[in-house]
């Protein structure tokens, strides 16, 4: 007489409820990348916003290095462009309690088309010392 072992395999029950935690568990995995490519994204621009900010900076600094009769100014503005994206920039200079001592304030923002300006919403402001003498 031949004995009958128990069929292996999943029932049908099983296969389902399996199915039900990776339906469940997927869009949550999804959402959470998806949240992830954001972010690095949104670092990115930043790096770039903050690597024009100091560029800006570093223009002010030599331009009063190599021209010190030349006055700052109290605000300027303009556009640079780097890495194919056109970056709208703010720069605003207040005097200090030191004498001939100038804080200057860059922000900066991805530029909008030809009359709008990002810099309102920047991503990135830094500040910066320079001496006028």
């Amino acid at each position: 007489m031949k004995r009958h072992r128990p069929q292996r395999g999943f029932t049908l029950v099983e296969v389902m409820v399996a199915l039900a935690i990776v339906a469940m568990a997927l869009p949550a995995m999804l959402t959470l990348i998806t949240a992830q490519l954001d972010s690095a994204g949104s670092v990115r621009e930043k790096t770039y916003a903050y690597w024009v900010a100091e560029n800006e900076l570093t223009r002010i600094r030599l331009r009063q290095a190599y021209f010190p009769d030349q006055k700052l100014s109290e605000r300027e503005t303009g556009q640079s462009e780097m890495i194919g994206v056109r970056w709208q920039w703010e720069l605003l200079t207040e005097e200090t309690e030191v004498e001939n001592f100038y804080r200057m304030d860059i922000r900066v923002g991805q530029a909008g088309g030809a009359t709008e300006s990002r810099v309102n919403e920047p991503l990135a402001v830094i500040s910066g010392f320079i001496s006028e003498e």
